[in-house]
């Protein structure tokens, strides 16, 4: 775990505030495996080493479960892995009860193409993961070959997602989704677009090929206007465009909207 930061933070949370948090997250936490909805807000975290780079993760995981939402997933856009894995330190020093997940983009998205395929460097994936004490879970656009030897992390796989298959149908749909329930704990999929949501039928023909083996989640164009759409076909909510806004007083990076984000929980969990 890090020791100190090399410089002040802004948005560290105050240790009664911290005390209220962990209680929530105690309460929401204290089974690994709960019934119900999930819904997991998406940071796109921001250079640890810019000013308040450390808080803005700190801060917008603090909103987060201040207002209703079940855990976190930390991303790591244009930095290396080394990088968000200094945040998630810091993160999980603060929170060490939150449900806390993270997709490393600069390794699982470390491709070499072939054809109309992408071959991701899985031992590599699962080595830094393993450097996260107390992760929950590791999230990977694509779908490993085979099950990660990670037994205390969650996997979330994708299928039909983003920027890879997103058009994925009928009997190609149909093997991806065995494939999800051999090599991956959550399928995950999404529309065609980072803030597009997919089709209710394509979640439909996912959700029937599961058949109820392993949840799914969906990663893209979930707000609080639409989310009625998806109950019914989708177990977990990973979601960042609609609840998040850039803040001029904050070095214009996007924080989480806390009204957003408690109208949207209360739509998943109701």
């Amino acid at each position: 775990m890090a020791g100190a930061l090399p410089f002040p933070v802004f948005g560290v949370v105050s240790e009664s505030d911290n005390l209220h948090i962990q209680k929530l997250a105690k309460r929401r936490f204290g089974m690994e495996k709960t019934s119900g909805k999930k819904f997991y807000p998406v940071i796109h975290c921001i250079d640890p080493y810019y000013k308040n780079g450390i808080g803005h993760a700190i801060r917008n995981t603090s909103l987060a479960i201040e207002n209703g939402a079940d855990g976190v997933f930390l991303i790591g856009h244009g930095m290396e892995y080394v990088e968000l894995l200094y945040i998630y330190e810091n993160v999980r020093k603060q929170f060490p009860k939150v449900w806390i997940g993270i997709n490393f983009l600069d390794v699982s998205h470390d491709t070499i193409f072939h054809g109309a395929s992408f071959c991701f460097d899985w031992s590599r994936l699962s080595h830094v993961a393993k450097k996260c004490e107390n992760l929950n879970a590791l999230w990977i656009d694509a779908m490993p070959d085979e099950r990660l030897s990670l037994s205390s992390i969650q996997i979330f796989g994708g299928v039909a997602f983003k920027y890879l298959s997103p058009h994925l149908s009928g009997a190609p749909l149909a093997a991806a989704c065995e494939r999800a329930i051999q090599c991956v704990d959550v399928a995950t999929t999404s529309g065609d677009k980072t803030g597009s949501a997919p089709n209710v039928k394509k979640l439909e023909s996912i959700k029937g090929h599961l058949d109820g083996r392993i949840p799914l989640a969906l990663a893209s164009g979930v707000s609080s206007n639409n989310v009625h759409e998806f109950l019914e076909t989708v177990d977990i909510f990973l979601v960042a465009s609609s609840i998040c806004e850039r803040n001029p007083n904050l070095g214009n990076e996007e924080y989480l909207v806390p009204e957003k984000v408690r109208k949207l929980a209360e739509l998943i969990h109701e």
